[in-house]
This record gives C-alpha cells, structure tokens and sequence, in this order.
C-alpha cells in the first residue's frame, strides 16, 4: 500500500486577517494543488478548502510559501511565476468572487531576479541574497502589477478593499476597473460586481448612516442640469475631490463612491459628448445597481434615486421612467398605510430619508426646466411625487411655492383649500412667500394659453379661493400711483406723460398689474378688475 508522507517543508503556518491557517503543498497528490485550513478556537472547529493551480509543479523543493499583505504567496522558482491566493475569497460562498489565484509572471529589474539561485526566500516576506555580504530585504505587494495580471472580468473590488495600501489608491484601482468595464460595455460583469459590492455594504451599517446624510450634496450634480458643455469631464480623475467613509468603512464601497468615482462621472460624460448609446449603458447600470439596493433592503440615497430618474429621463426611457415613478409612488402609498395599521415594513417613508426635501425640489427643478423638456405626462409625474413627498415631510409650504414656480396653479390652489380646511390656518404657508399676488401672477400667466371662457372660470376660481384663503388682499388701500395721462395733441415735447396721483384700490391690485389684454370684452375685463379691486383709473 502507497503511502502519503507529508514533511515538514510542506505543511506552512500563517496568520491572515487575524486567523490562523494552515497551508499543505501538494495535498491533491501527485505533487498538485494546496490544502488550506483555517482554525478556529473560538467555535472550536476547522475549515477546509483545497486548492488547484494549473500548471505549476507543487514540489516543495522549487516551491516557496509566504505571506505577504494577507496574501497566500506562492514563489515557483521553476515556472518563475508567482501565484497569489486571497483566503477570504477562497473561503467566501459567493459565487461570484473569484477563487483562482492572480497569476503574476516576472518582470526583471535590473540583473535581480528573485528566482535567481543566489536569492533565498525566508517566510513570511524575506529576500536573501547570500552573494558578497549577503543582503536581507523585506518585499511588498506591487498591486498595479497585480491589477494588471488579474482577469479583466474578475471582481477583485473586495480583493483591492482588503489591501493595506492608501484609501486613495485603492478607490483609484476600484475606478480604474469599473471604468474599463463601462467602455467595454461589459453589462453583465459589471452586474456581478455590484452584486458583491451591496452584499459587503449590507453588512456594514454604519456605511450605510454616513451614506444618507452625505449624498444629500450631490444633489445637484445628480440632477444632471446646468452641465457645461464645452467643458471636459475626465472619468479617471475625480479620486481626489472623493468623499471618503472613516476607517469602520474602509472595506466597503459606499453609495456616495459609487456615485463620485464612476456612476456620475460617466453620466456627466456622455451628456457632455451626446453619447445616447452610452447614456442608456450608465441608465442601465445605475438601475440595477439601485435595485441589488432594494433586493438586499437596503434604501437607495436620495442622489442615487435622482440619477437614475435623471438618466432615464435623457436617455428618452419613457415607458421605464413613467413605470419607475409609479412604483415610487405606489410603494411610499403602501408603506405609510402600513404604518397607520401597525403592520411590519421593510420600507421607510421619505420623511424619515434625509435629504428627501431637498430631493422633492430637485425634481421641480428637473420637471419645469427647459433642459430636461420632459414629455407632459412624466412632468405631471415627477411633480405629484414631489409634492407628496413634500407633503410626508411636513413641508406643504415649499410644496405649495414649488407647485407656483411650476405653473401648477390648480394643485397649489387645490392643496392649500385643503390645508386650510384641516388646520383652519394659512399662516404658516403665507409666511413662506405664497401670497396672494403669486397665486395671481402665476393665474395670468396660465391664462395665456387658455381659451377666454377657460379663462374667466380660472380667474373666477381664484377669487373664491383667495376670499377665504388671504381677504387682506381685497382690502382697500389709499396710495401714491402713477398714471398715463390722456392724449394730448397740444402738450410741451418735455411735458412728462406720467403723474403720480393717490388711487384707492385693492391691496392686490397695489402689488401687481391687471392683465387686461387677456380679456377681450370691456364689459368681462371691467367685472374682474372690480372683482379683484381694481380702480377703473389705474390701467
């Protein structure tokens, strides 16, 4: 009977991420692959994983074990390869890391190669070269020439977090290899990736409270408006100008990263270069990368939630924006029920996200501005779920000046009548800049477009609604106004047209000029003029 003989140069060993393992050369036999085996004396048990390496002869002779940066070094002096093993991907159960080792062929420097006979390895991480004097050098990890011999679809993300180098390089790798993949259109690596990296952030819950409140500042750019064209936008320099987590983050990638280093960077340039191939690319990703969020219960920032609309919106994905509001929609409806029947949710309001304020004006700003131009039924969209957003917030005042600024003088009428029919008090929406004479400027502005019989029930409308809302505006008022005077064929070429006379009027009609163009007939134009207090002196 053939008997396995293990000796002592086989069998290493090594502390990784502050647990022991053990590490056997050829233990598939015939001289191949490594046994792994990690002890743990807190649970009192052993896990064992074995360990294939194609082509590379495992005899203990040419072979050198060491550890370097919680890496598994395997030196062939034979092959004149290096191999190195990460345990934690060896011993993770997700699927998608990769459990090969990183093949790193040598590059010489100079006459020293360190497969050199003269040069001795000493475990865990020594160089000796016995030549003249004799030299001891301690080695690291050069972790470019790493990146660069892994497999270009290989998710080494938790692999480079793990590394003991700067946050700045390693969020620069993280950038470097999720860019790659966006310009090689390479959708579904990139997936498996963002599945592995909202895995890694659900664990970490502090990640996911510094997220909420710093994302809130990226707003602005999230909303895509106001981009300078003419402007470059460099996707592989923005490490710098990059929020980072304290070190309880340091091994995850947080919302806030995903979306400075890569998601609007890319997004940013292809708005810049008109690129409607890869602006529908970005749309896609950040879509899933919202929804492997929500799979795992974790809430998308606010900012992550306005790029995606904000994409869609560019990228002409009507049927997929107009569904996604919906659903937003539907799902906060759905969650606030459960609330008041003390039913258990995995879902939070908006209320309770910070930033969803600021979130809900940004999509004003995004519905009424003419860069965006969304189509009709999307902006009646994006403003009822701002508005109800508002609402959950406690702000109804914004929601209410919003809906003004936004030409939606029928929602601002019909949410402050209600207002004040619950609390039997408007002061608090007036003191936000909602006077009357807003809910009037934006009247006469709609009226524009409106058929005149359309208009006279607008303008009637109003003035029932501003009876009850604000009646200080109708009344009257004695003040200092001026006139044009009547025709004059014989008056001075430097007699001044204007006059300055004393009218008593409505405080309204103090404050804001009668659109008397928009009314053809003298007798309806008369009507309202009375109605809203109005001298038949002041044109």
């Amino acid at each position: 009977v053939e008997e396995n003989i293990i000796f002592p140069t086989e069998v290493s060993l090594f502390n990784f991420y502050g647990s022991i393992y053990c590490v056997e050369i050829g233990s598939l036999g015939n001289g191949h692959g490594i046994g792994l085996t990690e002890l743990d004396s807190d649970s009192s048990c052993i896990r064992v994983r074995q360990h294939k390496i194609e082509n590379l002869s495992m005899n203990s002779e040419s072979v050198s074990v060491g550890a370097i940066d919680n890496l598994l070094c395997i030196i062939s002096r034979e092959n004149k390869v290096t191999h190195f093993i990460d345990v934690a991907d060896i011993f993770s159960d997700d699927r998608r890391v990769p459990h090969e080792s990183i093949k790193v062929s040598e590059l010489a420097e100079g006459d020293v190669s360190i497969y050199d006979e003269k040069i001795s390895f000493l475990a865990p991480s020594y160089f000796l070269n016995t030549e003249d004097q004799g030299l001891l050098y301690q080695v690291g990890i050069s972790l470019p020439l790493v990146v660069k011999s892994a497999p270009p679809t290989a998710c080494i993300i938790p692999f480079l977090l793990r590394r003991k180098a700067s946050k700045d390089t390693i969020r620069s790798f993280v950038m470097e290899r999720f860019s790659a993949a966006i310009e090689a259109r390479d959708l579904s690596s990139l997936r498996q990736w963002l599945g592995v990296i909202t895995k890694q952030y659900a664990s970490n819950a502090r990640a996911a409270k510094w997220d909420y409140e710093s994302t809130i500042s990226l707003l602005s750019k999230a909303s895509l408006v106001g981009l300078d064209r003419t402007a470059d936008v460099n996707t592989t320099s923005t490490v710098g100008e990059v929020m980072l987590p304290d070190s309880s983050c340091v091994e995850t990638v947080t919302q806030t990263e995903m979306l400075q280093m890569i998601l609007l960077p890319h997004a940013m340039a292809a708005v810049n270069d008109r690129n409607s191939e890869k602006l529908r690319f970005v749309s896609s990703l950040s879509v899933h990368y919202l929804i492997e969020l929500e799979r795992l219960f974790l809430i998308p920032c606010v900012a992550l939630e306005m790029l995606v609309i904000t994409l869609l919106l560019k990228a002409g994905e009507q049927d997929e924006l107009a569904s996604f509001l919906s659903a937003r929609e539907t799902q906060r409806t759905i969650t606030r029920r459960r609330r008041q029947l003390d039913l258990p949710t995995n879902n939070r309001l908006y209320s309770e996200n910070p930033g969803a304020a600021a979130f809900a004006e940004t999509l004003f700003l995004i519905a009424k501005t003419s860069e965006t131009e969304p189509p009709s039924s999307i902006k009646k969209q994006l403003i009822s779920l701002a508005t109800v957003i508002l609402i959950e917030c406690g702000s109804t005042s914004v929601a209410v000046k919003c809906l003004l600024t936004a030409d939606q003088i029928s929602e601002a009428i019909a949410l402050c009548s209600k207002r004040s029919k619950a609390n039997k008090d408007t002061a608090e929406v007036k003191s936000m800049g909602s006077q009357a004479k807003d809910f009037f400027r934006v009247a006469a502005k709609t009226a524009k477009g409106q058929k005149e019989s359309d208009r006279c029930k607008s303008f009637y409308h109003l003035h029932c609604f501003l009876k009850q809302y604000d009646p200080t505006c109708f009344s009257l008022d004695k003040r200092k106004v001026k006139v044009s005077r009547m025709e004059d064929k014989n008056k001075s070429a430097f007699r001044k047209d204007i006059s300055t006379v004393v009218v008593e009027q409505s405080v309204l009609a103090h404050e804001i000029r009668f659109p008397d163009e928009l009314f053809s007939s003298p007798l309806c134009c008369r009507k309202f003029r009375s109605m809203f207090g109005y001298a038949e002196s002041v044109k």
